[in-house]
């Protein structure tokens, strides 16, 4: 596992390049944050790293085509996560509902 100073230097070396767009400088900035939080994530650290050796390598042009890839992948598990959290919200507004409606009676 990839410690906090590590993180930085990939994250630092591949924002230098000027490369990445705006999603994936996103994605990067939250990879730093999460780290710097202690709350990195094994998937996380796996694309940053496969990302930092395809951009920073003989093979960057490569790193083009997985790019996208990875960020689609992310952007999915975002959006089941979202789902996952809209859900718990509607059962917690469910609950809030039938205590208040307890405390009328």
């Amino acid at each position: 596992m990839m410690d906090l100073s590590e993180v930085e230097r990939l994250v630092s070396e591949l924002l230098a390049t000027g490369e990445m767009n705006e999603d994936t400088s996103a994605d990067l900035e939250r990879i730093l944050a999460e780290a710097r939080a202690g709350q990195s994530y094994p998937d996380d650290l796996d694309y940053l790293a496969a990302l930092h050796a395809r951009i920073l390598s003989a093979g960057a042009p490569e790193a083009n085509i997985a790019a996208p890839t990875a960020i689609h992948e992310d952007i999915e598990t975002l959006r089941r996560e979202n789902a996952q959290l809209r859900a718990e919200l509607q059962d917690a507004r469910q609950i809030i509902s039938e205590l208040e409606a307890r405390l009328t009676l």
